[in-house]
C-alpha cells in the first residue's frame, strides 16, 4: 500500500467509520499528515450525501429526501467522545443544517446539472468546506510518533477544501467566507477555554462550519 493512498484513507477513517483492515494496523487518533486529505474525504462524505439525496428524490419529496442524506451522514459519521455533550447545540445545529438544505434544494446552480442533483453538489462543497476548516485545530497526537500536521499539509487542505465553493459562484464564496468566520471564532474560543482540543469538539466545528457555509450561500443566492 502506497504512503499517500494509506494517507487518504487515514484522512477517510478520520471522518467516516471504516473497518480497521482498511488501513492495515491501528490508526492514530488524529491523522497527522493525513490531514491534507481532509477535504477530500469530507467531500466524499458529501458526494454520499448528495446520492441518497437523489435516490430519496426520485420516490419522495425533497423534505424526505434531505433527512435521508442527513441520516446517511450521521451513520457514516466517526464517533468520537463526547459527542453526546452540548446536546441542545447540537440539535439546533441539525435543526438549521436540515431548513437550509430544503431551502437550498430549490437553488439552480451556474451551470447545467441533471435534475435533483444541485443540492448534491452543494453538499460535496459544503462537507469539503467543513472538514478542511477543522484541519488547523488538529492537535499532534501525543499518544503516538506520528508527526504533527505541517503548514503545508494544513494549508493543502484548506486550499482544496474552499476552491470547489467557487464553483457555486459567489453564494458559494460567501458560504466560504461565512464558514471561515465561524471556525475562527470557536477555533478563539477553543483557546482561551485553554482545554485541550478534544474529538467532540473537531465535531461540532466540522458542523458549525458546515452549516454556516450553507447559510452564507443560502443568504445570498438568488432565485430565478
Amino acid at each position: 500500500m502506497s504512503t499517500q493512498w494509506r494517507l487518504f484513507l487515514t484522512a477517510l477513517r478520520f471522518c467516516m467509520q471504516l473497518p480497521a483492515a482498511a488501513l492495515g494496523s491501528a490508526e492514530p487518533a488524529f491523522p497527522g499528515a493525513a490531514v491534507r486529505y481532509l477535504s477530500a474525504a469530507g467531500a466524499m462524505v458529501g458526494a454520499v450525501a448528495g446520492v441518497v439525496y437523489w435516490l430519496g428524490t426520485q420516490f419522495w419529496p425533497s423534505s424526505i429526501a434531505v433527512v435521508l442524506s442527513m441520516i446517511a451522514t450521521a451513520a457514516m459519521a466517526r464517533r468520537r467522545s463526547g459527542d453526546a455533550s452540548g446536546l441542545p447545540v447540537f440539535v439546533f445545529g441539525v435543526l438549521l443544517k436540515y431548513n437550509s438544505l430544503m431551502a437550498l434544494s430549490a437553488a439552480s446552480l451556474p451551470f447545467a446539472v441533471p435534475a435533483n442533483t444541485a443540492l448534491g453538489v452543494i453538499m460535496i462543497c459544503g462537507h469539503a468546506a467543513g472538514y478542511a476548516l477543522i484541519a488547523p485545530l488538529i492537535p499532534s497526537p501525543a499518544e503516538t510518533s506520528s508527526a504533527p500536521p505541517s503548514t503545508a499539509d494544513v494549508a493543502l487542505a484548506l486550499g482544496l477544501g474552499i476552491a470547489p465553493a467557487a464553483l457555486l459562484g459567489i453564494p458559494g464564496l460567501i458560504g466560504v467566507a461565512a464558514a471561515i468566520m465561524a471556525r475562527v471564532g470557536f477555533g478563539a474560543w477553543l483557546e482561551r477555554s485553554g482545554s485541550p482540543v478534544a474529538g467532540r469538539d473537531l465535531y461540532a466545528a466540522q458542523l458549525l462550519s458546515e452549516v454556516c457555509f450553507y447559510l452564507g450561500a443560502l443568504a445570498s443566492w438568488a432565485y430565478a
